[in-house]
Order: C-alpha cells, then sequence, then structure tokens
C-alpha cells in the first residue's frame, strides 16, 4: 500500500564517481527504525557514493513506511550487487545461542513483551533470529507480519539483520583488527538521537543494548554507569565512536577527555574522500551500511 502524499527526503551525499546506469556493480545499504528509512550506495570496496535519508513524519507503521519509501525511490527498485537490511525494531532481545533452539523464540520474546494478537486472532508478529559466528549469541526480534513477510520474498537478494546484530558484528571485526588493547572494548555506535553500546572482554561481548542520547553527558551518563555496575576502572577500557549522528564530534571529544589514552579514534584506520569530508561526514560513519566487516 502506497500514499499519495510524499515523504520528506534529504539527499545528504553524491559523488560525481556515482553512475545511475550501473547501479548493479554497487553495494546498498539500508537501515530501517520506526521514524527513519536511510540508505547508503556504495562501491565493492566500500567507498559511499550516495546517501539519501527519508523522513517518517507521518506516523506510518513500519512496513507501510517501508512500502512507501519503496515506490517514492527509482534506486531502490534498481538491482544491485548486494543488499545489506539493517532493522531497528523496538522489541528484541539477546541470549545465549545454546538456549534458543529453533520453535522457542517466541517463548523467550514472550516473557520481556506483551505480544498481542489481532482484532480477529490473527498473528500481527513473527520471530526473527540470528546467530553471530563464534560470538555464541542469538539475537531475536518481534517484526510486523508483513515486514517479516517482506524480507522472507526477497531472502535471496538480500541480508537482513536487526541493527544489534549488526553493530556487534562490525565491532568484533574492529577489536579484531584495530582495537584489542585493554581488558575491556566498547564501541558507541550513534544514529541521529540513539546509540547502541557494544561492550566487549576482549573479543567476548559482554553487553549490547539501546539508548536515548539527547545530548553527549547522555551517552557518557549511560556507558559510564554499565562499568561503575560492573565494577571496571575507566582505565581498563578503550572506547572507539562512530555511526551517523550530529552528536559524533561532541560524543568523541567527551569520550576523549574522559578515557584519555582509552580513546581511539576509528578515523585513523580509515581514508575519507575529500567529497565526504566536505559534507561533515567520515567513512566510519557510514560503516554500518557498507559489506565492511560483514561475516557473509
Amino acid at each position: 500500500m502506497t500514499i499519495a502524499k510524499p515523504l520528506p527526503v534529504q539527499d545528504i551525499y553524491t559523488s560525481s564517481a556515482l553512475n545511475p546506469a550501473s547501479l548493479s556493480i554497487y553495494h546498498l545499504g539500508i537501515l530501517l527504525d520506526n521514524d527513519h528509512f536511510l540508505y547508503s550506495i556504495s562501491t565493492a570496496q566500500n567507498e559511499p557514493l550516495f546517501v539519501r535519508l527519508y523522513k517518517n513524519r507521518e506516523g506510518l507503521e513500519i512496513s507501510r513506511f517501508l512500502d512507501a519509501v519503496w515506490h517514492q525511490d527509482d534506486f531502490l527498485r534498481k538491482r544491485f550487487a548486494h543488499v545489506l537490511f539493517l532493522m531497528d525494531v523496538e522489541k528484541w532481545m539477546v541470549v545465549p545461542s545454546e538456549y534458543t533452539p529453533d520453535g522457542k523464540e517466541m517463548e523467550f520474546l514472550r516473557a520481556y513483551y506483551e505480544i498481542r494478537a489481532g482484532g480477529d486472532g490473527e498473528v500481527v508478529y513473527r520471530a526473527h533470529k540470528e546467530i553471530l559466528r563464534g560470538s555464541g549469541a542469538a539475537f531475536l526480534a518481534l517484526l510486523p507480519v508483513s515486514l517479516y513477510e517482506y524480507l522472507q520474498a526477497r531472502s535471496g537478494t538480500l541480508e537482513a539483520h536487526h541493527l544489534s546484530y549488526r553493530y556487534v558484528q562490525l565491532s568484533r571485526h574492529l577489536i579484531q583488527t584495530h582495537l584489542q588493547h585493554r581488558p575491556y572494548i566498547g564501541i558507541v555506535w550513534l544514529f541521529l538521537g540513539t546509540f547502541y553500546y557494544c561492550f566487549f572482554a576482549g573479543e567476548q561481548l559482554l553487553f549490547v543494548n539501546r539508548f536515548s542520547a539527547a545530548t553527549t553527558e547522555d551517552v557518557l551518563y549511560y556507558i559510564q554507569g554499565l562499568h561503575n555496575l560492573l565494577g571496571i576502572d575507566k582505565g581498563q577500557v578503550g572506547i572507539a565512536v562512530a555511526g551517523y549522528s550530529t552528536l559524533k564530534p561532541y560524543v568523541m571529544t567527551v569520550m576523549y577527555r574522559f578515557f584519555g589514552t582509552g580513546y581511539k579514534d576509528l578515523g585513523k584506520l580509515f581514508s575519507t574522500p575529500s567529497t565526504l569530508k566536505e559534507v561533515g561526514l567520515a567513512t566510519e560513519d557510514l560503516l554500518f551500511l557498507t559489506m565492511f566487516g560483514a561475516d557473509n
């Protein structure tokens, strides 16, 4: 179902290297939540070429929002070499993978969330499960049936994950290749007014959760609150910051001041095209929308 009124759209970045006639050679990365649809077209070498943001100002249900964007945007209906589809649905959890045999996912989700049937008793949610290889973690999420069926119908053409899975996956890759220098490592993944915090002991996942953040102080409050709860001194923690948010430079500054030598600047690990810098973005801001560090 589509809507007549066009959705608000913002083209954040366009590279002159983008060839709209040859989209089939590029990668498409999508992030969908209740309020936003952000996507990036990138090369096979993970260089962003185009970034666009839609806003759900009409408050459409997430599946209708996705459908409206799909029908409004000509790029999205083209064929790409690979599509990475990330969902940030509200009802999700992470549990040890050995506790969640196939068919038992709803039992765990019902223990934490009220799952109501539709008006006629029909099922309105389906459980989505992903197991991140080598982590021992299973990521469970409740998807509206229409969104679940959309992904099922395209399972051969896109790679779909809950956003928590992708952030943990990418965090583990960064730790293995660049960041493992202290007993504990935390990576803050910002997206507009929210952030995920992925916290590890070495390469072992200890914690991942999503928070709202209106200020940089909110970010520091939540992550240091976790460290204090676990009895971990800030001198034992290495910290990095990434993601798409106007808060990012301020969060980076606060983390550097608070954690000192424990702070690691991801911007020093990746080269950024000058045209991307001109719009205030860095390569690490969009890593989660590229295939960088993905386990295929």
